[in-house]
């Protein structure tokens, strides 16, 4: 799962992590069950980002609301795991980011 070019600069890197955190979680929870530490370890390593364990928290509690993710217990506290719903919009990632590069290009053409 690479969200985000590494050759970015960080602070764009850090910005675009931060407005697509829940398309972030959903594609990070595709594999397994994780807890809020877990994702906030896995962004780290993945591209040397610590988010807010408050920006995490409060976007999980927002997508379980929505339905796209389910808070299962296990001995390491909360872990979350994707519904049928949120496996849905994790599998349509490419078309996602087909229309972030669309909004892209037009943002661009508003430079002309």
């Amino acid at each position: 799962m690479l969200i985000l070019r590494s050759e970015l600069k960080p602070t764009i890197q850090k910005r675009s992590l931060k407005a697509f955190i829940d398309l972030a979680i959903l594609c990070a929870l595709t594999n397994q069950p994780l807890t809020g530490y877990g994702i906030n370890t896995l962004f780290m390593n993945k591209f040397g980002i610590m988010v807010s364990p408050s920006m995490i928290y409060v976007t999980l509690v927002s997508m379980e609301r929505k339905g796209w993710i389910k808070c299962i217990r296990n001995r390491n506290g909360r872990a979350y795991s994707l519904t049928d719903q949120g496996r849905e919009i994790a599998d349509d990632i490419r078309g996602i980011a087909e229309e972030i590069r669309s909004f892209t290009i037009t943002l661009q053409k508003l430079k002309t």
